[in-house]
């Protein structure tokens, strides 16, 4: 069965779940002599800020999304490399046979800047296995072995630098489901101690019971209506 999509509990941003979340904290150790009968121990309360220290701590969104981008940046560069090779390549067939010649679209690379990254990869192959059946009728125009080989070269280091945007990719969408998992975990405890904070001061203590409140808006505060007309 296919996992479902997490979805966070909250609406506030991760910053806000730790600011609020350590907040309600240093309430809970000021008030834990009226936690511990209900089972929230000054033990407890410290794994709860301990959670969220850690949760801050997690790799960000953001420095995710610089590690794929910076991978993707190195992988075109790479492919741009590889098809200046690959120009090269042809520039010599062009002298021997014209573009028009079946040999030369036996190549196949009319449309180089337009190939997907899947379609480069196999074009490259493709140069290298026509270019050694061809090499002997193209070695006065400056073809090769050497050539070909620095295609495949390329052509392998193109690969490994697309396989690992790959995984850089896979791994940002690991993080962010990890990191939504991690913050409705912290956010469920404190949710259930600060209700409870609420029960201790519902009926004696306003402030105190105002100190427990988090709202689940944008900002974590309570939303602000339009004054009446």
């Amino acid at each position: 069965m296919k996992k479902q999509e997490v979805v966070r509990q909250y609406t506030f941003s991760d910053g806000t779940l730790v600011t609020k979340g350590l907040e309600k904290v240093a309430f809970m150790q000021r008030d834990k002599a009226e936690f511990e009968p209900y089972g929230i121990t000054a033990e407890l309360i410290e794994v709860l800020k301990d959670s969220l220290n850690a949760f801050a701590a997690r790799i960000t969104d953001i420095e995710a999304l610089g590690d794929q981008s910076q991978a993707a940046l190195v992988k075109d560069i790479k492919g741009e490399e590889l098809r200046t090779a690959l120009r090269a390549i042809m520039a010599r067939v062009e002298l021997k046979h014209g573009v028009n010649s079946p040999k030369y679209k036996k190549f196949g690379t009319d449309t180089l800047s337009l190939q997907t990254d899947a379609e480069l990869n196999i074009t490259a192959k493709r140069v290298v296995r026509v270019g050694n059946e061809l090499l002997q009728e193209l070695v006065e125009t400056g073809l090769t072995t050497t050539l070909l080989e620095s295609i495949t070269s390329l052509n392998d280091e193109f690969t490994n630098l697309l396989i690992n945007l790959k995984i850089e990719i896979g791994d940002r969408d690991i993080e962010q489901e990890d990191r939504v998992e991690a913050g409705n975990a912290v956010y469920t405890t404190l949710m259930k101690y600060t209700k409870i904070g609420q029960t201790i001061w519902e009926s004696t203590d306003v402030s105190k019971f105002n100190d427990y409140i988090i709202y689940n808006t944008i900002s974590g505060e309570p939303e602000e209506t339009p004054p009446t007309p």
